[in-house]
């Protein structure tokens, strides 16, 4: 447990000290050893084991706004999982951030709560009970320790806020139910008090304490242990040991579940939470340098006093396991590709902010491309009008013979035309409203890619709402610099190493400089417009004015591979880009996302990751270009200008110095037995031993949260083909079925993705 992010000095009540320090029990003159176990969640059958593997492994979330406590497994914690990863098993409960929490073994989690009480707790979880099952409230006064840990036997050990270290012996620490006793206190000024008490992080296994101290500017830092005693005559603490060195400057957690192994969280150039193992006698060496990632808070184990490797074919399975049930094999679909429709028509739908249908409007769509390296203010080029039927609905077919900028914009980007429809009117009361939709289309005489790629598209059917355009508008916006947007809730997220958006629709509204905005932007001046009724304007608005005003290279999600046990993963995304990536345009002062741009210009590298795994998953990201760019328009007959900002991106571009593409965010917490067990049945396949898998054809799931780009996210989805794939490759273990499963349908059919088990 690391010391208390907000310090409360104060001092215990005659009531608290009272209840805390009562009872007096004779110093036992042995620790007793921490708990050894079999492993947790093996298939029936497994012999259990004298020393534990599959050590559960806790961690209090605060990334959040709500704090949450998630279950991990060691499932092979003696190597350190040299050639393997701390599972997320799935299993999380809420656990405000007020509160702290320890581990005692034999599944037994202490807490803190913000008001000062220690609570016990039994992990259910590997029997279908609760992952905190309450056992015991032991009352308060413990806010007075700004850290407190266990290592797992039968003693507590306390630091204060005054320097001391209480330590306590537990009764029955196996029931969590057992008396607590104050049995010594050790000086302020002993070395490994003074240790623990400078330390970023403090941890117990068995009598063993762990400190670790992170690097700063000039020096790296350690993680230094120190055995307690209780020897007659004895020093309570003998010297320090340093065994791991070389901790980074961003390195502030660490824990062991068992003698031997140690793990410590901290950063790499992209993500945050990232974990690395250590293992061995002395100082210790690095066992893998990326075990696990999302461990953004206070880590413990279920400590061991002995650790294991579980056996070598055994398959990672959390909580009991249902029988194995038939399903078909995984077999690659080799047939050619169905010819994509002739998606030559730009359509969409427009509704009220209330989304009632928005009937009866004109609709402009312009071509967008075709400015895409100006800095001057150019005028885009119009190729069609309509009217919204009485369902909101429009389209605007392609001209039969494409303007020249516009056929070379979309020469240069594979066959795809990008373009933006724009839907102007007012309310009875005047006040001005404008939808805006960024759709796509592919002449006949486009590649066959560039053609399936846009009807990929065309299956995003969400429609667009119009949006007051406010008296800001009026005027330009001062834009925010690089250090300014690292605040924002986008940025926030790039850095989290793990995808925690998935496929989850993102914010409607969203800043660049700070958190998730609030307000209602459809209320002017004290009146709501959601469902006022919007009809033509008098006088309309001309065409779009635009200009580049900055520009950001952001390595972008494009495919993940997957492969648990017994299994390799490979992605494939070469030759050039097939990727649909949203716009986002700024009105008012908050950015909202309006449809998405076809990208699919050459690349001049092949790209992605060959045969990782076991036990990985990850993302993979290629560098695209991204334009800032400000929109101008008129309307009221010419007589009033507004203006409007827009991000959107462009071709593939390698930054000087740069990586062709880089991995990208954990992905691992969806395979294994948890989401395996809960996908419908017609979504599960199997792979046969030593042959492989792969998707080639439809889309890809769309990464809400593929990039952050000026500050604001944007998603993405991919159309597979020969060129961009996911492909899995078995192992030849024969103890059990190399399991897949597609998230979004069975792999045959279109599953987006498809997960490891």
């Amino acid at each position: 447990m690391p010391k208390a992010s907000s310090p409360r000095r104060l001092a215990l009540s005659a009531a608290c000290a009272s209840a805390l320090l009562a009872t007096t029990l004779t110093v036992p003159t042995a620790f007793a050893d921490a708990p050894t176990r079999a492993v947790e969640g093996a298939r029936e059958g497994v012999t259990a084991q004298a020393c534990a593997s599959g050590i559960a492994t806790y961690v209090h979330d605060v990334s959040g706004d709500e704090g949450v406590l998630r279950k991990f497994l060691d499932w092979d914690p003696l190597t350190g999982n040299a050639i393997g990863a701390l599972h997320d098993t799935g299993v999380s409960t809420p656990l405000d951030t007020h509160s702290r929490f320890f581990t005692g073994g034999h599944g037994i989690i202490y807490v803190v709560t913000g008001e000062g009480a220690l609570k016990t707790y039994k992990d259910n979880t590997a029997t279908g009970g609760s992952l905190l099952t309450s056992v015991r409230d032991y009352g308060g006064g413990w806010n007075n320790y700004a850290t407190i840990v266990s290592g797992g036997a039968d003693r507590i050990f306390a630091l204060s806020y005054t320097g001391s270290l209480d330590i306590f012996s537990v009764a029955d620490p196996a029931s969590g139910t057992g008396a607590i006793t104050k049995v010594k206190t050790v000086a302020a000024t002993n070395d490994a008090v003074i240790a623990m008490d400078g330390a970023n992080d403090v941890w117990a296994q068995g009598s063993t304490i762990y400190t670790l101290k992170r690097g700063i500017a000039d020096r790296l830092g350690e993680v230094r242990q120190w055995t307690y005693s209780e020897a007659a005559g004895a020093a309570p603490f003998s010297a320090a040991t340093v065994v791991v060195s070389g901790v980074g400057t961003k390195t502030l957690t660490g824990w062991s579940p068992g003698p031997g192994t140690t793990y410590t969280v901290g950063a790499t150039p992209d993500h945050s939470g990232v974990a690395r193992s250590y293992t061995g006698s002395g100082l210790t060496e690095l066992a893998n340098g990326d075990v696990g990632s999302g461990f953004h808070g206070d880590v413990h184990a279920d400590i061991a006093s002995c650790l294991a490797s579980p056996p070598a074919d055994a398959k990672p399975i959390f909580g009991s396991a249902p029988p194995e049930e038939p399903a078909p094999q995984a077999v690659t679909d080799a047939s050619p590709d169905p010819a994509p429709q002739n998606p030559a028509e730009f359509t969409g739908r427009f509704t009220l902010g209330n989304g009632s249908p928005a009937a009866g409007l004109p609709v402009r769509v312009e071509a967008i491309d075709i400015t895409s390296e100006s800095t001057v203010e150019e005028e885009l080029t119009t190729l069609g009008t309509a009217v919204t039927a009485a369902d909101g609905t429009w389209k605007v077919s392609l001209p039969a013979t494409l303007p020249a900028d516009v056929s070379q914009a979309a020469t240069a980007n594979g066959g795809a035309i990008n373009a933006v429809a724009h839907l102007d009117g007012q309310t009875a009361s005047g006040q001005i409203m404008r939808g805006t939709d960024f759709v796509m289309a592919a002449p006949a005489s486009a590649p066959a890619a560039a053609r399936a790629l846009v009807t990929s598209a065309a299956e995003d059917d969400t429609p667009s709402k119009i949006r007051p355009v406010t008296e800001a508008m009026m005027q330009e916006s001062p834009q925010p610099n690089e250090v300014q947007t690292a605040h924002s809730w986008a940025s926030r997220d790039e850095r989290n190493s793990v995808d925690t958006l998935g496929e989850q629709p993102l914010p409607e509204y969203q800043s660049d400089t700070s958190g998730l905005p609030q307000g209602d932007p459809y209320i002017v001046k004290g009146v709501d417009t959601k469902a006022m009724e919007v009809r033509p304007m008098d006088g309309g608005c001309d065409r779009t004015k635009t200009k580049i005003i900055d520009r950001q290279i952001r390595y972008t999600a494009v495919v993940e591979g997957h492969a648990a046990w017994d299994s390799k993963a490979t992605v494939e995304y070469d030759s050039k880009l097939s990727t649909n990536v949203e716009v986002a345009v700024k009105t008012g002062s908050d950015w909202t996302i309006e449809g998405s741009v076809t990208l699919g210009s050459a690349i001049s590298a092949s790209t992605g990751y060959t045969n990782k795994g076991p036990n990985y998953g990850k993302q993979w990201k290629v560098p695209i270009e991204y334009k800032k760019y400000k929109e101008t328009w008129k309307c009221n007959y010419g007589k009033d200008t507004y203006i409007r900002y827009r991000i959107q991106g462009g071709k593939y571009k390698v930054p000087s110095g740069g990586a062709v593409g880089k991995y990208g965010k954990d992905v691992s917490n969806k395979d294994g037995s948890g989401g395996y067990y809960k996908s419908p049945h017609s979504h599960r396949a199997w792979v046969a031993r030593g042959s492989n898998f792969q998707l080639g054809k439809n889309r890809s799931i769309k990464w809400s949260g593929a990039v952050s780009a000026f500050g604001v996210k944007l998603g993405a989805s991919t159309q597979y083909d020969t060129d961009h794939k996911q492909r899995i490759t078995a192992g030849t273990k024969s103890n059990a079925r190399h399991d897949i499963w597609g998230k979004n349908d069975r792999v045959s059919g279109k599953p987006g993705v498809f997960y490891s088990f």
